[in-house]
């Protein structure tokens, strides 16, 4: 246990650069695109799990029935439907059209995301930011 205990530690202590040569080394592949402290995360996830056995079997079957789970479907948005957004200051008019596409200031967007996206110049969901709800 001990020797865990300071291959954690000297986890902490690694700077960015080498927290993903560590993760190359152990993973045999290029870090994710992730925040340097999530990296030593993960990796100190690893090392605990390969000391002292990881997840149990009971926990391995409930995490795998969770992500065979579908996410819930968008709602549907009948063609026609106007959606409206008080945002920046601005009144934001949307006309859902066929196939989840949406017409705003003469323009067609092929989702309320894609819109969303468009008006605030940052990625949203575009449910969310329209306020819609199931």
């Amino acid at each position: 246990m001990a020797k865990v205990d300071s291959q954690l530690a000297a986890l902490s202590a690694m700077k960015p650069t080498e927290l993903k040569a560590e993760w190359r080394r152990v993973h045999g592949a290029p870090p994710p695109r992730v925040a340097s402290s999530l990296l030593a995360r993960a990796l100190a996830y690893g090392l605990q799990c390969a000391a002292q056995g990881g997840i149990g079997e009971k926990m391995r079957q409930r995490l795998t029935g969770m992500r065979a789970a579908r996410a819930a479907p968008s709602p549907a948005l009948a063609p026609g439907i106007q959606l409206v957004r008080e945002w920046g200051g601005e009144s934001h008019h949307v006309l859902m059209e066929e196939k989840g596409r949406c017409s705003y200031r003469g323009e067609t967007f092929p989702s309320l995301s894609a819109l969303a996206r468009h008006i605030t110049g940052a990625h949203w969901s575009g449910p969310r930011f329209f306020g819609i709800t199931l």
